[in-house]
């Protein structure tokens, strides 16, 4: 299949896009997103639907001003507002003890949903890939942390707000194919190609490793982080539920009955004790702390600079210092 035909199976089978949807594209000028703005311009013939592109400019490149005009100037030409958006990155992670990345990540939904809020745009769409979602999932993985389910195709930020990922299936070949045949314009992000970011390294050297084992590498791994999906919502639905029958959440202060805690499946107590812990929380924090109940260990924890856990009788606690 072409990446038409997977882009438009995916949004017509999960409903992800409906008549009258407001949507705003998230456009960095690079191959992946430029593919995307077509798609939607042509998804845009068949359905009753107002688009908004959206561009940020992190402030980090040179190369920044010059993605903005070639996004500019092809959401133009297909008669698709536009939005230059400029954020200091490098600030925003100063002051909040940030990764420049997770800065750049959590500035930009910020300002969209400020945008999606003032246009009355219902949904954000994104312009994540397969093998995007297969490199989050080995790096996970790698990290140790538990969790195969990717990027999520579909997620709800506010009330009246949906982030949607309708390319998540689509191999990054068959984009390159899709931008090639229409002679769409893109930009190249350097960065991409430095070995300093964990995500890089898996890019350029695992993943074409995997995909010579296996050329259906991406989809395998994009279906199984499907199936990851399913199953956490589920245990995730049940865990909320007996979560709220052994633990009483206060204000600086969570509390919670062991004897209940104890009668629930191993899996679903290491849910719980991770939706319970208030900071920090790995794989490392909540296996220690099962022990802790486990082995009636009463010495007390300290979880973080704001935080301690201790058990008393029948009863664990997270306290806020």
């Amino acid at each position: 299949m072409k990446a038409w035909d997977i882009f438009y199976q995916n949004i017509s089978q999960n409903g992800f896009v409906i008549h009258g949807d407001k949507i705003i594209l998230s456009v960095s000028g690079g191959m992946d997103s430029m593919c995307m703005l077509h798609l939607f311009w042509r998804l845009a013939k068949k359905m009753d639907i107002v688009l908004l592109a959206v561009n940020f400019n992190h402030n980090l490149r040179k190369e920044s001003v010059k993605e903005a005009k070639t996004v500019k100037d092809l959401s133009a030409e297909f008669g698709i507002d536009c939005l230059l958006e400029e954020i200091d990155v490098k600030e925003y992670s100063k002051k909040h003890s940030l990764s420049v990345e997770t800065a750049g990540r959590n500035l930009r939904y910020l300002i969209l949903e400020r945008i999606a809020k003032k246009y009355k745009c219902n949904k954000i769409a994104t312009a994540h890939n397969a093998n995007d979602n297969a490199e989050t999932v080995l790096m996970r993985f790698l990290r140790g942390s538990g969790n195969f389910a990717g990027i999520p195709q579909k997620r709800k930020i506010s009330r009246n707000l949906v982030v949607i990922r309708p390319l998540l299936p689509v191999k990054r070949k068959l984009i390159e194919e899709y931008v090639r045949n229409h002679k769409l314009p893109f930009c190249t992000d350097k960065s991409n190609f430095s070995d300093v970011y964990t995500r890089n390294k898996i890019r350029l050297s695992l993943m074409p490793i995997f995909e010579k084992i296996n050329p259906m590498a991406v989809e395998h791994i994009f279906a199984l982080s499907c199936i990851q999906y399913r199953e956490n919502a589920y245990l995730e639905e049940i865990s909320a539920k007996f979560l709220k029958k052994c633990a009483k959440k206060q204000k600086n202060r969570i509390l919670f009955d062991l004897k209940t805690f104890l009668r629930y499946n191993e899996t679903i107590r290491f849910r719980i004790l991770k939706n319970l812990l208030p900071q920090k929380k790995y794989n490392s924090h909540i296996n220690l702390i099962m022990r802790k109940i486990l082995l009636s260990d009463t010495s007390v924890y300290r979880l973080s600079a704001g935080w301690i856990f201790k058990i008393k009788l029948d009863k664990a606690c997270f306290i806020r210092n």
